[in-house]
């Protein structure tokens, strides 16, 4: 049972072309990219299931890929790559509002998002349903 991964991430798409009724953010993504337009901040928003998660991960990935394609897709053969699908890269900071909405469960991300990305290119941060955070701790970020 130690090998068990939830559907949603075991099916989770890799690559922008395989998002699934994200089309029109994907091109947006990848024109962002393709320009070297790429903004500080991405707000996704949407109902439960519509790939804001999947879209925000796969940013992450090609930012921080060593040999994007032509298309501006990750290689998923780099370390950076295979450390991210690994969930191992110490520059993928994910956090999850609902759960942790103490001052106590905050402050490391927010200590972790102050530092600069070790190895790799950027350092993505990804705050999840963030109206379920207090004020008070959104001024930690």
């Amino acid at each position: 049972m130690s090998n068990f991964v939830v559907s949603a991430r075991k099916y989770r798409p890799l690559r922008f072309e395989d998002v699934v009724g994200q089309q029109h953010v994907a091109l947006t993504l990848k024109n962002a990219l393709a320009t070297d337009h790429v903004a500080h901040a991405f707000l996704f928003c949407g109902p439960r299931g519509v790939g804001k998660t999947t879209c925000a991960r796969i940013l992450a990935k090609v930012l921080n890929c060593e040999n994007r394609s032509a298309d501006f897709e990750a290689c998923n053969s780099c370390s950076s790559c295979k450390s991210f699908t690994e969930n191992a890269s110490f520059n993928i900071i994910e956090l999850d509002a609902a759960s942790n909405n103490s001052v106590e469960h905050i402050r490391p991300s927010s200590n972790r998002c102050a530092s600069s990305p070790s190895k790799d290119n950027t350092r993505s941060s990804s705050l999840m349903r963030c109206t379920c955070c207090p004020t008070r701790l959104l001024m930690l970020f």
